[in-house]
């Protein structure tokens, strides 16, 4: 029998509440709070069937949800099958699937995740080469052609503008399948039409400038026959593009390098103004100032201060690299 704790000495006379307190740190047990709501427990023992708290262990502090009974899920699950209009086999594989054991379903899924598989292996495998479409390709030649006369562009041959409008593609989809930047030879495809295209539009403007020289057509003239049939607007800045390329056209007589040697002359430009876009903008305004004086100066036209639209807009900023949100 262990012996009751013996009380420490009080200092003085206590209080009848300091002597209560004292006298209830002594009790080996205290007395159970009753639970607000709840009737206690009968100490006799007896129950009269409305007894709140359980038997054996503390009370519950969340009653215990009702899960439905298999009958009801295979009720509503034969309304979702009719609703889906499966066929009579199906629908047995479904009663089965339902009356499985966990692990049997798991593995039933795992086996139609692997069939699936197969079938969009067979699909794909089955499928005809990937070939660029009508629109696809009216997409290419019309940005080709706003690439070449951005403000931005730092060459009109070579990687620099086929890049530029992969990376417009990459952006804007239009209806290119999805992912098909990974697929190494159907994007090759398209970069390869991209290089083509290009090719064929500076063959067309070179053109168009040799025409320009021997007929003296003013250079917003030109400018419009070069951007006709697509988006682009004859702006000051688009028409001082075109100015450089008759430039030196006219030095070198169209030859050979022509492109080559339009480039070289950029590149001069973008040098020697470092990241001054005033200097560049004095520079093509100088160009087009030359070109109005010695093509079509009998004539009169106003090339407008417009801006440039949100189609070139976009085109200018994705040459630049800025990010568009």
């Amino acid at each position: 029998m262990v012996p009751s704790p013996t009380p420490v000495p009080h200092p003085g006379p206590a209080t009848a509440a300091e002597q209560a307190m004292e006298d209830a740190m002594m009790r080996s047990s205290p007395t159970p709070e009753p639970v607000l709501g709840k009737r206690t427990r009968q100490v006799d023992g007896s129950t009269d069937g409305n007894d709140t708290e359980p038997d054996d262990g503390p009370p519950s502090t969340t009653q215990p949800q009702s899960l439905p009974s298999i009958s009801n899920v295979a009720a509503a699950t034969l309304r979702y099958v009719s609703k889906k209009k499966l066929r009579p086999e199906q629908r047995d594989e479904v009663d089965a699937f339902l009356l499985d054991t966990v692990l049997g379903r798991q593995a039933k899924l795992f086996a139609c995740i692997l069939s699936l598989e197969n079938k969009i292996d067979t699909f794909r495998s089955a499928a005809p080469p990937y070939q660029l479409s009508d629109e696809l390709k009216t997409n290419i030649t019309n940005y080709g052609i706003a690439v070449l006369l951005s403000v931005n562009v730092s060459a009109y041959k070579g990687d620099i503008p086929r890049n530029h409008v992969l990376d417009i593609l990459k952006r804007y989809r239009f209806d290119l399948p999805a992912g098909i930047e990974h697929d190494y030879a159907n994007w090759e495809k398209i970069s390869t039409f991209v290089g083509y295209s290009l090719t064929q539009t500076r063959a067309r403007v070179k053109k168009l400038i040799k025409d320009s020289i021997k007929a003296n057509t003013n250079i917003f003239s030109l400018a419009q026959m070069i951007v006709h049939s697509t988006p682009c607007r004859t702006t000051i800045q688009l028409c001082s593009r075109v100015a450089l390329m008759r430039a030196v056209h006219a030095e070198c007589n169209g030859g050979e390098n022509f492109w080559n040697l339009t480039d070289a002359r950029l590149e001069f430009i973008q040098t020697r103004a470092g990241s001054s876009a005033s200097k560049t903008a004095r520079a093509f305004n100088e160009i087009l100032k030359i070109d109005r004086a010695t093509y079509g100066a009998a004539e009169e036209y106003v090339i407008g201060d417009t801006v440039p639209d949100e189609w070139q807009q976009r085109v200018d900023d994705v040459v630049a690299g800025i990010d568009i949100v």
